[in-house]
């Protein structure tokens, strides 16, 4: 730019001089540095330039710099006050993301007073109806209003326990052995396992500590009645552990249907497979498996399926940072 307007004595030059200081501005170039390069340029350009156009030249070098700093000037001034509006749009989003943690907070409250406590009710009633009655026919009809209240009780426990994950902010974090976690869930699974005649194998014989808070539990204790609830009467359910160096990953393998591999991404996504659900291509209603992967996401782990599709069997997998006892 100087170069050019020296020598031609063109304004066209200085008209680069407003974004030379926007861009200064952007890669926060201080004023001083840019009176620095100019003194450099004009040396160059001084030694550059015959002697008997050196003093007529003098003049002219310094108007460049006085553009470029006005317009680093606006710039600086612009800067500032996009500042000033993205502060402004940040504490306005702050306000609206508080409310709405409040307003989730309130409504897991509302789920779990105002529509728990009546379906609760309504199942203690049909339970009652079902001790008196003798008609086979009202049995049968008090069976599905049961098994259908059970059922939206389920469901709101599950979101409830949903609205209050995706507010939490932090969690307490000790070392649990995850062998001995399962061990636990497994044996209060038992009664279950022997209802629907299946099989459950354990190849787990070790200590493996993991850094993590008792809500880790939810995880398993999911993982594996699902395994129960959508695998065939006499099926076998594997439960194993692996390492994989920094991680233990938790296998939970049943054979139920099996999972395309477009829709394995879905499985852990609240309420976006309801339609896939009832073909029976997809394990769940969405919120069991949406809060395990909330809470392995908190534990800064990974959560996948693997599946032998189109033949049944899916292995549902947990990975978690180990955690070091030495």
């Amino acid at each position: 730019m100087l170069k050019g307007y020296v020598s031609t004595r063109e304004e066209k030059y200085l008209m680069r001089s407003e974004d030379l200081g926007s861009e200064l501005v952007r890669f926060n170039v201080p004023p001083e540095d840019i009176i620095e390069m100019h003194e450099i340029a004009v040396k160059k350009l001084a030694a550059d330039l015959p002697a008997k156009n050196m003093m007529e030249s003098v003049g002219f070098l310094s108007t460049p710099l006085v553009e470029v700093m006005m317009a680093y000037g606006l710039a600086f001034r612009r800067w500032i006050e996009d500042l000033e509006k993205s502060k402004k749009e940040l504490e306005v989003y702050a306000q609206e993301l508080q409310r709405s943690n409040e307003l989730k907070e309130l409504f897991a409250d509302i789920m779990r007073h105002d529509l728990l406590n009546p379906a609760s009710l309504i199942n203690g009633f049909v339970s009652v109806l079902l001790e008196k009655e003798e008609d086979d026919k009202k049995r049968s009809y008090l069976s599905k209003i049961e098994l259908s209240n059970r059922n939206l009780i389920y469901i709101i426990e599950k979101a409830a326990e949903f609205a209050k994950l995706d507010s939490v902010e932090g969690l307490d974090f000790s070392i649990h052995d995850l062998g001995l976690i399962l061990g636990n869930i497994v044996d209060s699974f038992r009664p279950r396992f022997e209802e629907n005649e299946m099989t459950v194998g354990m190849q787990i014989n070790s200590f493996y500590p993991s850094m993590a808070n008792t809500v880790i539990d939810q995880v398993f204790i999911n993982l594996i009645s699902n395994a129960i609830k959508y695998s065939p009467k006499g099926s076998h359910v594997e439960i194993s552990i692996s390492d994989l160096g920094e991680q233990w990953q938790v296998n939970v393998k049943d054979q139920g249907t099996g999972i395309p591999e477009e829709d394995r991404e879905l499985v852990f996504t609240r309420f976006s497979r309801l339609d896939k659900v009832k073909k029976g291509s997809i394990k769940g209603t969405g919120l069991g498996l949406a809060i395990v992967h909330k809470i392995v996401t908190l534990h800064n782990g990974e959560v996948g399926v693997d599946s032998n599709y189109p033949e049944d069997g899916s292995s549902f997998w947990v990975r978690l940072n180990k955690a070091h006892t030495d």
